[in-house]
């Protein structure tokens, strides 16, 4: 790495869309860190309806030597082009790479302290990541993961899915593992709209994943009603286009080297998201036949009687998917 790519030890990349209710909070958390070496804040507004570009333009003002800004006249989201790739990767220049976006935040001063010391001393490991809180609108907040101590997290729990690993706010990774993305995770952004889970998946691969069991970020849950994932649970077509998403990156990394150890588990979890597709899509005989029936009759008894009824009364199942809007 040259020179001009290590002026600084950690690049922050922060996402901003419609944050003014948050970023405030987001920038001092950045800017409250008590590091021994020097820090940059890639920060994007991507042009935001209401006062987010003003509040980024006020802090890179005050702030010029750590927050580097841009802004887009045109959305990059609603036009499909990848922020990550297009803007912040060209312009990183820290040896570690953290994430964090503009309606999250960090709530220890010495978060980034604590992860550059260990990837430091342990050139093994391709990140290392927190324990967070969840923030969800009126409800108290929680933890997100189970409270066990420090600890490596094993290949087999990142493809479960961020969800069961750790939250994309506390990732603190050597640049190569993120700055230069394999083909599943572009796949998964190309065919899904997400990134995450590929780039966890890329770490997990990669090296080994150190897990700090202290909360040191905030995870703002459903914060943002014009993100994509707001909602897609309940929204058929998001989630029938999430869950495709997720298979066809499964499908592209089972491409790759893998351990048999490792091969199996991808395979496992493709076998859950075809499962998941299969009853999005109300394909209910498909559902109980092999290689899926041991899958369906885990998911508990409620789930096999309705799917048994479905399958009796055909003509009211297609009644009501239609009457919802599902596409059949």
């Amino acid at each position: 790495m040259d020179e001009k790519k290590t002026i600084c030890k950690v690049s922050v990349l922060c996402a901003a869309y419609n944050h003014e209710d948050y970023l405030r909070q987001t920038l001092d958390s950045f800017l409250a860190q008590k590091t021994d070496f020097p820090f940059e804040v890639l920060i994007n507004d991507d042009a935001s309806t209401d006062t987010t570009a003003d509040i980024i333009r006020e802090y890179a003002e005050k702030h010029p030597d750590i927050i580097r800004p841009f802004y887009q006249e045109e959305n990059l989201y609603s036009r499909r082009i990848n922020l990550y790739d297009t803007v912040f990767f060209p312009a990183a220049r820290g040896e570690y790479i953290a994430l964090c976006e503009g309606d999250d935040y960090w709530n220890d001063p010495e978060k980034l302290q604590l992860q550059v010391n260990w990837l430091d001393i342990h050139p093994d490991y391709s990140a290392c990541v927190h324990n967070s809180i969840g923030c969800f609108e009126d409800q108290p907040d929680k933890v997100l993961f189970a409270q066990d101590g420090d600890r490596d997290i094993p290949f087999e729990q990142v493809i479960q899915g961020m969800s069961h690993a750790y939250h994309t706010s506390s990732i603190l990774a050597r640049r190569e593992f993120i700055l230069d993305p394999p083909d599943y995770r572009n796949v998964a952004y190309e065919q899904g709209y997400f990134t995450d889970y590929a780039v966890g998946v890329r770490l997990g691969l990669s090296g080994k994943v150190r897990f700090l069991d202290r909360c040191m970020s905030v995870y703002r849950i459903g914060s943002n009603p014009s993100a994509w994932s707001k909602g897609v649970g309940q929204d058929y077509r998001k989630l029938k286009r999430f869950v495709s998403g997720e298979i066809a990156m499964l499908k592209t990394l089972k491409l790759h080297p893998l351990t048999p150890e490792q091969e199996a588990a991808v395979d496992q979890v493709l076998l859950e998201r075809e499962y998941e597709l299969l009853y999005i899509e109300g394909r209910v005989d498909e559902m109980v036949k092999p290689p899926y029936d041991k899958i369906h009759q885990s998911m508990g008894r409620g789930r096999v009687v309705s799917t048994e009824l479905k399958r009796r009364m055909p003509h009211l199942h297609r009644l009501y998917r239609r009457h919802r809007g599902y596409e059949d």
